[in-house]
Protein backbone atom coordinates (compact mmCIF):
# COMPACT_ATOMS: atom_id res chain seq x y z
CA UNK A 1 0.00 0.00 0.00
CA UNK A 2 2.90 2.37 0.87
CA UNK A 3 4.62 1.72 -1.98
CA UNK A 4 1.74 2.27 -4.60
CA UNK A 5 0.83 5.24 -2.87
CA UNK A 6 4.64 6.47 -3.47
CA UNK A 7 4.45 5.52 -6.71
CA UNK A 8 0.95 6.83 -7.81
CA UNK A 9 1.74 10.09 -5.98
CA UNK A 10 5.10 10.00 -8.84
CA UNK A 11 3.17 9.50 -11.58
CA UNK A 12 1.04 12.40 -10.72
CA UNK A 13 3.46 14.96 -9.82
CA UNK A 14 5.03 13.68 -13.47
CA UNK A 15 1.75 14.51 -15.42
CA UNK A 16 0.82 17.78 -14.07
CA UNK A 17 4.72 19.01 -14.55
CA UNK A 18 5.12 17.30 -17.91
CA UNK A 19 1.62 19.10 -18.87
CA UNK A 20 2.99 22.35 -17.75
CA UNK A 21 6.47 22.01 -19.20
CA UNK A 22 4.78 21.01 -22.89
CA UNK A 23 2.18 23.61 -22.73
CA UNK A 24 4.73 26.58 -22.36
CA UNK A 25 7.67 24.94 -24.74
CA UNK A 26 5.31 22.64 -27.36
CA UNK A 27 2.12 24.21 -27.81
CA UNK A 28 0.66 26.08 -30.94
CA UNK A 29 0.98 29.84 -29.66
CA UNK A 30 -1.95 30.01 -32.29
CA UNK A 31 -4.56 27.54 -30.05
CA UNK A 32 -6.94 28.37 -27.43
CA UNK A 33 -6.28 28.90 -23.68
CA UNK A 34 -4.95 27.00 -21.55
CA UNK A 35 -8.00 26.42 -19.66
CA UNK A 36 -9.75 25.15 -22.78
CA UNK A 37 -6.86 22.74 -23.89
CA UNK A 38 -7.49 19.21 -23.70
CA UNK A 39 -4.08 18.55 -22.72
CA UNK A 40 -4.04 20.88 -19.92
CA UNK A 41 -7.25 19.33 -18.79
CA UNK A 42 -6.18 15.63 -19.04
CA UNK A 43 -2.40 16.54 -17.88
CA UNK A 44 -3.58 18.93 -14.75
CA UNK A 45 -6.66 17.18 -13.28
CA UNK A 46 -5.01 13.79 -14.25
CA UNK A 47 -2.21 14.47 -11.90
CA UNK A 48 -3.74 16.58 -9.04
CA UNK A 49 -6.58 13.40 -8.97
CA UNK A 50 -3.86 11.15 -8.54
CA UNK A 51 -2.26 13.17 -5.48
CA UNK A 52 -5.24 13.00 -3.69
CA UNK A 53 -5.99 9.53 -4.27
CA UNK A 54 -1.71 8.36 -3.23
CA UNK A 55 -2.35 10.90 -0.37
CA UNK A 56 -5.70 8.77 1.50
CA UNK A 57 -3.80 5.69 0.39
CA UNK A 58 -0.58 6.50 2.10
CA UNK A 59 -3.50 6.84 5.58
CA UNK A 60 -5.56 3.01 4.58
CA UNK A 61 -4.31 0.70 7.26
CA UNK A 62 -1.36 2.89 8.89
CA UNK A 63 -3.38 4.68 11.49
CA UNK A 64 -1.71 5.11 15.05
CA UNK A 65 -3.36 2.35 16.94
CA UNK A 66 -7.05 0.37 16.44
CA UNK A 67 -9.89 1.10 18.60
CA UNK A 68 -10.77 -1.53 21.24
CA UNK A 69 -14.45 -2.22 21.61
CA UNK A 70 -15.27 -2.25 25.53
CA UNK A 71 -11.73 -2.44 26.35
CA UNK A 72 -10.72 -2.69 29.83
CA UNK A 73 -7.39 -0.92 31.33
CA UNK A 74 -4.27 -2.68 31.66
CA UNK A 75 -0.48 -2.91 31.84
CA UNK A 76 2.15 -3.22 28.65
CA UNK A 77 5.71 -3.83 29.37
CA UNK A 78 7.82 -3.61 26.41
CA UNK A 79 9.60 -7.13 25.46
CA UNK A 80 10.96 -6.10 22.04
CA UNK A 81 10.03 -3.02 19.49
CA UNK A 82 11.12 -2.36 15.76
CA UNK A 83 9.99 0.16 13.16
CA UNK A 84 7.83 -1.17 10.60
CA UNK A 85 8.87 1.47 7.70
CA UNK A 86 5.71 3.17 7.41
CA UNK A 87 5.50 7.26 8.49
CA UNK A 88 2.55 9.51 8.62
CA UNK A 89 3.56 13.03 8.85
CA UNK A 90 6.97 12.45 8.71
CA UNK A 91 6.75 10.10 12.31
CA UNK A 92 7.58 6.50 12.52
CA UNK A 93 5.20 3.82 12.86
CA UNK A 94 6.44 1.50 15.54
CA UNK A 95 5.65 -2.39 15.88
CA UNK A 96 6.07 -3.92 19.97
CA UNK A 97 5.36 -7.31 21.48
CA UNK A 98 4.47 -6.46 25.32
CA UNK A 99 3.52 -7.97 28.03
CA UNK A 100 -0.10 -7.52 28.97
CA UNK A 101 -0.85 -7.36 32.63
CA UNK A 102 -4.58 -7.22 33.56
CA UNK A 103 -5.93 -5.90 36.89
CA UNK A 104 -6.96 -9.57 37.38
CA UNK A 105 -3.25 -10.37 37.65
CA UNK A 106 -3.76 -12.51 34.33
CA UNK A 107 -0.97 -11.80 32.09
CA UNK A 108 -0.19 -12.53 28.47
CA UNK A 109 1.95 -11.89 25.12
CA UNK A 110 0.92 -9.23 22.23
CA UNK A 111 1.63 -6.68 20.12
CA UNK A 112 0.91 -3.53 18.75
CA UNK A 113 1.35 -0.67 16.30
CA UNK A 114 1.89 3.10 17.15
CA UNK A 115 2.90 6.37 15.39
CA UNK A 116 5.88 7.56 17.77
CA UNK A 117 7.41 11.28 17.56
CA UNK A 118 11.14 10.96 15.87
CA UNK A 119 12.43 12.86 18.07
CA UNK A 120 11.44 10.37 21.21
CA UNK A 121 11.47 7.37 19.53
CA UNK A 122 15.14 6.31 21.28
CA UNK A 123 13.29 6.66 24.95
CA UNK A 124 11.16 3.93 24.22
CA UNK A 125 13.35 0.73 25.99
CA UNK A 126 12.77 -3.23 26.79
CA UNK A 127 10.99 -3.58 30.02
CA UNK A 128 9.54 -0.08 30.23
CA UNK A 129 5.80 -0.46 31.63
CA UNK A 130 3.49 1.78 29.57
CA UNK A 131 -0.86 2.16 29.47
CA UNK A 132 -2.56 -0.30 27.03
CA UNK A 133 -6.56 -1.38 26.69
CA UNK A 134 -7.29 -4.70 25.92
CA UNK A 135 -10.17 -7.10 25.50
CA UNK A 136 -11.44 -10.59 26.27
CA UNK A 137 -10.26 -11.50 22.38
CA UNK A 138 -6.41 -10.52 23.83
CA UNK A 139 -6.43 -7.53 21.15
CA UNK A 140 -4.40 -4.60 22.61
CA UNK A 141 -4.05 -1.17 21.72
CA UNK A 142 -2.60 2.21 23.32
CA UNK A 143 -6.00 3.70 24.82
CA UNK A 144 -7.07 6.90 23.12
CA UNK A 145 -8.88 10.18 24.58
CA UNK A 146 -12.17 8.73 26.64
CA UNK A 147 -11.07 5.29 26.91
CA UNK A 148 -10.11 3.80 30.30
CA UNK A 149 -6.87 3.94 31.56
CA UNK A 150 -4.76 2.87 35.07
CA UNK A 151 -3.74 5.59 38.06
CA UNK A 152 -0.26 6.04 38.32
CA UNK A 153 -0.37 3.85 41.46
CA UNK A 154 -2.17 0.87 39.67
CA UNK A 155 0.51 0.75 36.92
CA UNK A 156 3.12 0.64 39.52
CA UNK A 157 1.28 -2.00 41.50
CA UNK A 158 0.97 -4.35 38.52
CA UNK A 159 3.72 -3.45 37.49
CA UNK A 160 6.08 -4.43 40.74
CA UNK A 161 3.80 -7.82 41.15
CA UNK A 162 4.98 -8.96 37.34
CA UNK A 163 8.77 -7.86 37.99
CA UNK A 164 8.65 -10.07 40.76
CA UNK A 165 7.09 -12.70 39.20
CA UNK A 166 9.29 -12.87 36.29
CA UNK A 167 12.48 -12.24 38.11
CA UNK A 168 12.63 -8.14 37.24
CA UNK A 169 12.99 -7.15 40.70
CA UNK A 170 13.67 -9.09 43.79
CA UNK A 171 11.43 -9.49 46.74
CA UNK A 172 13.56 -7.10 49.10
CA UNK A 173 13.44 -4.04 46.69
CA UNK A 174 9.15 -4.75 46.40
CA UNK A 175 9.40 -4.86 50.30
CA UNK A 176 11.49 -1.44 50.43
CA UNK A 177 9.00 0.19 47.88
CA UNK A 178 5.75 -0.48 50.29
CA UNK A 179 7.57 0.32 53.49
CA UNK A 180 9.74 2.54 53.00
CA UNK A 181 9.91 6.19 53.49
CA UNK A 182 10.24 8.49 50.49
CA UNK A 183 12.73 10.97 50.05
CA UNK A 184 15.43 12.18 47.89
CA UNK A 185 18.99 11.42 47.40
CA UNK A 186 22.21 13.38 45.49
CA UNK A 187 24.08 11.88 42.85
CA UNK A 188 27.84 12.20 43.76
CA UNK A 189 29.37 9.31 41.36
CA UNK A 190 27.83 6.80 38.79
CA UNK A 191 30.14 3.89 37.63
CA UNK A 192 28.65 1.61 34.75
CA UNK A 193 29.84 -1.97 34.55
CA UNK A 194 28.62 -2.63 31.27
CA UNK A 195 28.34 -0.93 28.20
CA UNK A 196 26.00 2.42 28.66
CA UNK A 197 24.55 1.37 25.12
CA UNK A 198 22.63 -1.81 26.69
CA UNK A 199 19.22 -2.08 27.23
CA UNK A 200 19.75 -2.31 31.02
CA UNK A 201 22.99 -0.93 32.50
CA UNK A 202 24.34 -2.02 35.32
CA UNK A 203 25.83 0.50 37.52
CA UNK A 204 27.19 1.23 40.87
CA UNK A 205 25.59 4.75 42.19
CA UNK A 206 27.49 6.61 45.24
CA UNK A 207 24.32 8.51 46.85
CA UNK A 208 23.95 10.98 49.74
CA UNK A 209 20.55 10.10 50.79
CA UNK A 210 18.49 12.45 52.90
CA UNK A 211 17.36 11.34 55.96
CA UNK A 212 13.33 11.76 57.71
CA UNK A 213 15.88 13.29 61.23
CA UNK A 214 17.36 16.07 58.29
CA UNK A 215 20.46 14.75 58.37
CA UNK A 216 22.43 12.95 55.66
CA UNK A 217 23.99 9.30 54.73
CA UNK A 218 26.58 8.32 52.23
CA UNK A 219 25.27 5.03 50.48
CA UNK A 220 26.92 3.00 47.57
CA UNK A 221 24.71 0.53 45.90
CA UNK A 222 24.63 -1.25 42.77
CA UNK A 223 21.78 -1.19 40.23
CA UNK A 224 20.32 -2.05 37.16
CA UNK A 225 19.32 1.15 35.35
CA UNK A 226 17.25 0.89 32.00
CA UNK A 227 19.24 2.48 29.43
CA UNK A 228 16.38 5.22 28.84
CA UNK A 229 17.04 6.29 32.38
CA UNK A 230 20.67 6.94 32.50
CA UNK A 231 20.61 10.13 32.53
CA UNK A 232 18.41 10.61 35.75
CA UNK A 233 21.44 8.82 37.18
CA UNK A 234 24.28 11.14 36.18
CA UNK A 235 26.10 12.92 38.94
CA UNK A 236 25.26 16.11 40.58
CA UNK A 237 21.23 14.70 40.04
CA UNK A 238 18.77 14.81 42.64
CA UNK A 239 16.90 11.51 42.64
CA UNK A 240 14.17 9.91 44.51
CA UNK A 241 14.36 7.21 46.74
CA UNK A 242 12.98 4.83 48.80
CA UNK A 243 14.72 3.29 52.16
CA UNK A 244 14.13 1.66 55.13
CA UNK A 245 14.49 3.33 58.14
CA UNK A 246 15.78 1.57 60.18
CA UNK A 247 18.61 0.55 57.19
CA UNK A 248 19.21 3.19 54.90
CA UNK A 249 21.66 1.44 52.65
CA UNK A 250 18.61 -0.70 52.07
CA UNK A 251 16.80 1.43 49.02
CA UNK A 252 15.11 1.75 45.81
CA UNK A 253 15.81 4.36 42.66
CA UNK A 254 12.35 5.54 41.34
CA UNK A 255 13.30 6.84 37.88
CA UNK A 256 10.74 8.55 35.93
CA UNK A 257 8.97 6.56 33.31
CA UNK A 258 10.11 8.16 30.29
CA UNK A 259 7.93 5.70 28.26
CA UNK A 260 5.02 6.33 29.67
CA UNK A 261 5.89 10.45 28.69
CA UNK A 262 7.14 9.72 25.49
CA UNK A 263 3.06 7.72 24.55
CA UNK A 264 1.36 10.60 26.49
CA UNK A 265 2.84 12.69 24.07
CA UNK A 266 1.85 10.58 21.08
CA UNK A 267 -1.91 10.16 22.65
CA UNK A 268 -2.50 13.64 23.62
CA UNK A 269 -3.90 14.83 20.80
CA UNK A 270 -5.97 11.67 20.01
Amino acid sequence: MKNLSRILWTLGFIMIFGTIMYLIFFRDTTSVDFFDNSIFRIGIYGGIGLLVISSIMSFVGTGNMMRIKNGEAALGIIRSLAQTGTYINQQPQVEMQVDVIKKTGESFQSSLKAIIPLTQLSALQIGAPIPVVTNEQQKVALPKAGEPTLTQEEMQELFEEFAVKTGMMDSEALKISKEGITSYATVIGMRPENSMSDAKVNVWLDLEVALKDNTTQPVSIKKTVLQEALDQVQPGKVIEVIYLEHDPEKLVIKTKNVAGAVFGSALGDK
